[in-house]
């Protein structure tokens, strides 16, 4: 009864493996956005240098030092815009009187301008631009009185 056991077993397990093996495949989808950005990091602020005769503060003058900011933009259509200064936010008394305020620009690395003023807007190029500040005060008329002086300039870079 053994052999008959064994080979019916046997023959079982033939059909089973003569069986064709089935398979089902589905696709596993992955989506990702990357939305349209800019960001702005201060490598530097700049410094005030004043002229000899004591009527311009500037980062052009003399010991002045231009502010550096780095945009990274990774979409089209991204401006940048320079805000100058409508006064001192440091500064004695007098600072602000009969005194101009002015900015400029220039870029370079992924977007190359120069020397625009910072009322102009600019389109920026994908990737990373190095952006260089001047800032200016000079009065009209009179001088600067000593003390310390600070101006802020903003730098808005817009996405679209």
């Amino acid at each position: 009864m053994k052999p008959l056991k064994y080979l019916t077993l046997m023959g079982a397990a033939a059909v089973i493996l003569s069986v064709p093996a089935s398979a089902t495949d589905r696709n596993v989808n992955f989506r990702g956005v990357i939305n349209n950005s800019c960001s702005l990091v201060v490598l530097n602020d700049g410094l005030l240098g004043v002229s000899a005769d004591q009527t311009v503060l500037s980062s052009k003058e003399a010991g002045g030092l231009r502010g550096r900011v780095s945009a990274v933009t990774n979409g089209p259509g991204n401006t940048i815009e320079i805000i100058s200064p409508t006064g001192f936010s440091v500064g004695p008394p007098s600072a602000d009187v009969n005194t101009v305020f002015e900015s400029e620009y220039s870029t370079s690395g992924g977007t190359i301008l120069s020397q625009l003023l910072g009322v102009v807007v600019s389109i920026l190029g994908i990737g990373t631009t190095t952006i260089d500040i001047d800032a200016t005060a000079t009065k009209t008329s009179g001088t600067f009185e000593s003390g310390a002086y600070e101006l802020i300039t903003v730098v808005r870079c817009v996405v679209p």
